[in-house]
């Protein structure tokens, strides 16, 4: 397999966000501030796949091998600190490729195969702004990516460059389609329903591309991004569709039944969506066991068809109920001192997933 060289954007700072250097609104200060380390990886312990490779990919194949769940692979971090930090995250990711080749999944079907999924703040010394010395660290962490992907690229394991806060939206997309357009068809990325910007992005995406829709997590100043969870969900729903009419390939990550419930019949029947041409993805540990084996076995299309009145609707929902959907886990590892941070930011953003972890203790949905 052979790509040819890519071109480095030259838009990697600043491109179509004019807002790319707003400033983040400071933190709202809550109790996880101040609740000492153990408590939080406590508290989050559903949420984390494992603390190295191996327990995460062993808890892939559980997930898999028990319940037909397949998983993208997080290696938790950001942020590098040093050119040392960099380096160390491209090796690790690496070894990471290599350790997935050799305990893939065993299925029939490729899009059920475990994916890997990174962060652009991991192999950069700076964040995205005006000057010199970001745009170099940029390009350099460029060159970083591309070797993963070009390293993931030989050996079939398709990979997911990550959205972080607005300061990165421009160098996440842009280094993405200058891969993805040299050949590099191994590598997805994420789109975030919260940022104004997104309505312009949606019409540079072209079939064949993969995208996972979320809403986002990142708290974003009010002059670049909707504040409002239920807008966020509604745009979401509304760009999936977008997209899906150009022929990408939709991950809609939501744990909200009624997102799911929007984005099967606005966007999966409408447009008489194949089963491989969409999947839900579900973080580890929130509480969704009936959703996800129902999506997974074809009862909630079975279920669905019964309260449909449209006979092509009726047809094509009991045609998904024979093949169900894929249904992705979000795997995120690493040790306390690197996920700890990743903790803190998923509770502070959600205080409800404390409440998902009591409920997956007992069994409950």
């Amino acid at each position: 397999m052979t790509v040819k060289l890519p071109v480095r954007p030259e838009n990697l700072v600043s491109g179509m966000d004019s807002n790319s250097a707003t400033p983040l609104p400071p933190p709202k200060k809550s109790l996880f501030d101040v609740i000492p380390l153990p408590l939080v990886m406590f508290l989050a312990k559903p949420y984390l796949a494992g603390r190295t490779p191996t327990e995460t990919l062993a808890k892939a194949k559980e997930l898999f091998q028990d319940k037909k769940y397949t998983g993208t692979l997080d290696i938790l971090g950001e942020d590098a600190a040093s050119v040392e930090d960099c380096e160390r995250y491209v090796t690790t990711y690496m070894s990471l490729i290599d350790e997935v080749t050799a305990g893939q999944l065993v299925t029939s079907n490729s899009r059920e195969k475990l994916t890997i999924s990174f962060k652009p703040s991991m192999f950069s010394t700076l964040a995205p702004a005006h000057g010199k010395a970001s745009e170099k660290a940029l390009e350099a962490a460029f060159d970083r990516i591309n070797k993963i992907v070009d390293y993931a690229y030989q050996r079939g394991v398709d990979m997911t460059l990550e959205a972080e806060d607005h300061r990165w939206t421009n160098f996440h997309l842009e280094s993405y389609f200058a891969l993805y357009k040299a050949g590099y068809t191994n590598l997805g990325t994420v789109i975030q329903s919260r940022l104004f910007r997104t309505e312009k992005d949606i019409p540079r995406f072209e079939e064949g591309m993969r995208v996972r829709m979320v809403i986002g997590i990142y708290q974003e100043p009010p002059a670049i991004a909707h504040t409002e969870k239920p807008i966020m969900k509604e745009l979401a729903v509304r760009y999936s569709r977008e997209l899906a009419h150009q022929g990408v390939y939709v991950e809609l990550a939501s744990h909200d039944i009624n997102c799911v419930n929007n984005f099967v019949n606005k966007v999966v029947l409408p447009l008489k969506l194949k089963s491989s041409q969409f999947e839900f993805q579900f973080l580890l540990g929130v509480p969704r066991a009936n959703l996800q084996n129902g999506l997974i076995d074809g009862s909630y299309f079975s279920e669905l068809s019964q309260k449909l009145t449209a006979e092509d609707d009726v047809k094509h929902a009991l045609n998904l109920a024979q093949t169900g959907a894929i249904v992705r886990m979000y795997l995120p590892y690493g040790a306390d001192k690197v996920s700890g941070p990743y903790c803190r930011r998923r509770l502070k953003n959600n205080p409800n997933m404390i409440a998902y972890g009591i409920k997956n203790v007992f069994g409950l949905q």
